[in-house]
């Protein structure tokens, strides 16, 4: 379902879209423990994921507050700590978030069958001048890093996304949401749930 959401590309601040797709997320997950990747000095914290029952934050810059936070590298990060403790992941990137998601992808803990994902994608300037990030292309099976006209296939590129993890983790994904972003940069806001099927 494609958004009316209006948003803008700012540090976590007037993003009501971004507030509204963590809600839709929030209400649909069980017993949520949020990870947030790039998350800033709070504000979603404050807004949305303080009534999860548990959280984690993952920034370069540390902040001194209420929430359990990890400051360091985020790719590294999610590489190395204990992501079983998770249902929700939040990947909230200025640029393009999928090397991030790749790796939080490959390390879910299957045991749990239900999964939600909120996702800012700043990856359409870099598409409108022809680059495809790596983590882009493990997700659409692009071989290339540069290609022509990109920038018109980044609503497509995200179908793809979310299908390869429907594939890879025999998975189905609902309450999708998206919305752009009404400034020059495009920005893409999405969320979704991911349901796990039992291996017959």
């Amino acid at each position: 379902m494609m958004s009316k959401f209006k948003g803008k590309k700012t540090n976590n601040a007037k993003t009501n879209v971004k507030e509204k797709l963590r809600l839709s997320i929030l209400g649909v997950i069980d017993n949520p423990s949020v990870l947030e990747v790039f998350c800033g000095s709070g504000d979603m914290y404050n807004k949305v994921w303080n009534k999860a029952d548990s959280y984690t934050g993952i920034d370069k810059i540390k902040y001194f507050d209420k929430r359990e936070t990890i400051c360091g590298d985020a790719l590294k990060a999610v590489s190395s700590i204990d992501l079983t403790r998770y249902n929700i992941f939040d990947i909230d990137a200025y640029g393009s978030p999928y090397q991030v998601l790749q790796v939080i992808i490959s390390r879910l803990d299957r045991s749990k069958k239900e999964f939600g994902f909120t996702i800012t994608d700043g990856s359409s300037m870099d598409l409108r001048l022809g680059r495809i990030s790596k983590g882009l292309r493990y997700f659409t099976g692009i071989n290339f890093h540069v290609a022509k006209k990109a920038g018109v296939l980044h609503d497509l590129f995200i179908k793809d996304v979310v299908a390869k993890i429907e594939n890879d983790l025999n998975g189905v994904c609902s309450n999708m949401l998206i919305a752009k972003g009404k400034t020059g940069a495009a920005v893409r806001y999405y969320a979704f749930k991911l349901t796990i099927n039992d291996v017959v």
